[in-house]
């Protein structure tokens, strides 16, 4: 009995030995973390990835990029994620000769300050307002959002049309009606090991690097992608989802300004668009996107792909009828281009995307 009282006492100071030394790890992290904030944000301003313009109590990231004196301002408003700046490089490479290309980033995002006010729709074009205003960014804009970002730009566009030339809609979400939004989840664990430090040190476990990065490309990345799951607006924008999404869709109003929705993930009209689809992202197992629809089929190879891409295009069918189109004819003098693909197709066909957005930005002039 006493040997084995020993080997308890013994597991015991082990185990608080171990406790003492993680409680130091982790104080150790936060430091590191802490003392690191305004040394990232200097590294992004010396390489241009970072200008904080004040838009009251506290500043948004506005970079500005491309041709200053060029004849449009086009303005890039982010999905629900960090780092369009890089993910978008090669596209915007193609806008920035001719034209200025401005990064807009709400607060949370890529190094902009958390908001002090609640991230519903009317706040977050309040602020994108005023941050171009102080940055000295001259009207009219040219909006060009992504994914989420179009819930803000078809409320600013449908609410302050004077300021607006254009907008062109990359696979954008689209507003819609819903009878009882409800309240999406706030602050999860990540923020809280985001604000710990973790990610400063445990980063690439999760998110590998980018092996077509620059150096500074990378460290970029990695500082505006993690001080943005750090930032508390980004989940308070999650509370206010489907609010956003209703206040937008009630506050649509048609008007003159030339509209254009560049629609990929339901730009899929025919089956050789889908196969093509296939057959460019590594064949029917690869291409996820395509073979989830087949999971509760049996058959041959075949079969499995015939019925998925046909499930497919119902689906889009479904969404388009729905949502989109609806969407479109509510937002007024509005285009729809099909360029089927992934939701992220700009970062894959570049060149081609651009170009549609270029043609449709020269018919303005």
């Amino acid at each position: 009995m006493e040997v084995v009282k020993k080997i308890f006492k013994v597991i015991g100071k082990i185990l608080l030995v171990l406790l003492i030394l993680l409680i130091i790890c982790i104080i150790g992290i936060f430091i590191y973390h802490r003392i690191m904030i305004s040394k990232n944000k200097e590294f992004l301003k010396e390489k241009g990835y970072y200008d904080p313009v004040s838009v009251g109590d506290y500043s948004l990231n506005v970079q500005k990029t491309g041709n200053e004196n060029g004849d449009h301002r086009i303005v890039i408003l982010s999905g629900s994620g960090p780092c369009y700046r890089l993910f978008m490089k090669d596209y915007a490479s193609y806008l920035q000769g001719d034209d200025q290309v401005i990064f807009l980033s709400r607060a949370g995002y890529d190094a902009s300050d958390d908001s002090k006010k609640d991230m519903t729709v009317e706040n977050v074009v309040e602020d994108y307002r005023k941050a171009l205003e102080n940055a000295g960014v001259q009207k009219p804009y040219l909006l060009m959002p992504h994914s989420l970002g179009s819930i803000y730009a078809s409320y600013w566009v449908s609410k302050y049309p004077d300021e607006i030339e254009a907008m062109v809609n990359l696979d954008g979400s689209c507003p819609k009606p819903i009878d009882s939004p409800e309240e999406g989840p706030g602050k999860d664990l990540i923020y809280y090991l985001a604000n710990l430090g973790v990610g400063d040190v445990a980063f690439h476990a999760f998110i590998p690097k980018d092996p077509d990065y620059t150096a500074d490309e990378q460290r970029a990345f990695d500082i505006m992608y993690t001080s943005t799951l750090a930032s508390s607006s980004i989940y308070e924008e999650s509370k206010y989802f489907e609010r956003n999404i209703n206040d937008t869709w009630n506050a649509l109003v048609p008007n003159d300004v030339p509209k254009l929705y560049i629609c990929f993930s339901n730009g899929f009209r025919t089956t050789d668009d889908v196969n093509k689809y296939i057959d460019d992202n590594g064949g029917f197992d690869e291409c996820f996107t395509v073979n989830r629809f087949a999971d509760d089929f049996e058959g041959s190879d075949e079969e499995r792909r015939a019925y998925a891409v046909d499930k497919m295009l119902e689906e889009v069918a479904k969404e388009r009828s729905e949502v989109i189109e609806p969407y479109i004819e509510k937002l007024g003098n509005c285009q729809i281009k099909d360029f089927p693909g992934d939701h992220f197709e700009y970062q894959y066909r570049p060149e081609e995307c651009a170009k549609i957005a270029k043609e449709f930005i020269d018919s303005l002039d």
